[in-house]
């Protein structure tokens, strides 16, 4: 019987991104299953440093948070009248997000801070975004 586990992710925000258009309001969708997207609300103000401080919970068993594979997609979009843009996208493995079991003490959040780079529809990599995973 596999053990399920709350995985949070905190969606802190980016920084320099892609400039699409004159007014930029973004936003990010988040997943570890792509029939479950979850999305933050639209920064307003940032432009092409939005801040959204948004948490996410995600409900994993055993076997995703051991897997080398395991993922989380985040997908950066700019909100348009006609149609929204894609910025750019994140894959991240969950490895990098966990701290070691060693490092976290008993009840304690095992909070970790990660820069990660943003990959443009075009492939190239440039505008960054940091996460702030939090315990599972």
């Amino acid at each position: 019987m596999s053990r399920f586990h709350l995985l949070e992710i905190n969606l802190v925000s980016a920084q320099d991104l892609e400039p699409v258009s004159k007014v930029m309001h973004t936003y990010a969708v988040t997943w570890l299953n792509p029939e479950r997207k979850l999305l933050t609300r639209v920064d307003q103000h940032g432009y092409t440093n939005p801040t959204w401080n948004e948490k996410f919970l995600f409900r994993v068993d055993n076997v995703f948070l051991n897997s080398d594979t395991s993922a989380i997609m985040v997908e950066i979009h700019a909100s348009s009248w006609i149609r929204d843009i894609l910025i750019g996208t994140v894959r991240v493995l969950v490895n990098n997000l966990l701290l070691p079991q060693a490092t976290s003490r008993k009840g304690k959040s095992r909070m970790r801070i990660v820069p990660l780079q943003v990959r443009r529809p075009s492939g190239r990599h440039k505008d960054s975004q940091r996460w702030c995973h939090a315990s599972r």
